[in-house]
């Protein structure tokens, strides 16, 4: 069991319900390995402290469509692991495969 309480959306525009605050979008293909070790690893070094209010989980293999818009709206190349932090709609971080960590988060967050 997670100790992030994950959301799921289905379209680019539930992102916009969540503009206040820090929202990090998880992209993840669960026939991917490495994939599973991102998530796994992310979520084993989850520090509830961080300033974090939503976390989003986009399944790239249901949500391709999805995953691909998040992309380019956000002018981010499309990849899977990957996770994206955004703060008032602006893309603060993102990082990609081996390079997803947890602590790497507590530098763009006030």
């Amino acid at each position: 069991m997670s100790k992030i309480n994950w959301t799921i959306i289905n379209s680019f525009d539930e992102l916009s319900k969540f503009n206040d605050n820090y929202v990090l979008l998880f992209k993840h293909s669960s026939r991917c390995i490495v994939s599973r070790i991102a998530l796994s690893r992310f979520e084993f070094n989850y520090n509830k402290e961080i300033n974090i209010s939503t976390f989003v989980y986009i399944d790239v293999l249901k949500s391709r469509d999805l995953s691909i818009e998040v992309a380019e709206n956000y002018s981010i190349y499309h990849e899977s692991p990957q996770i994206i932090l955004l703060k008032d709609k602006n893309v603060l971080f993102h990082a990609s495969h081996s390079e997803i960590s947890f602590s790497s988060l507590k530098n763009y967050i006030n």
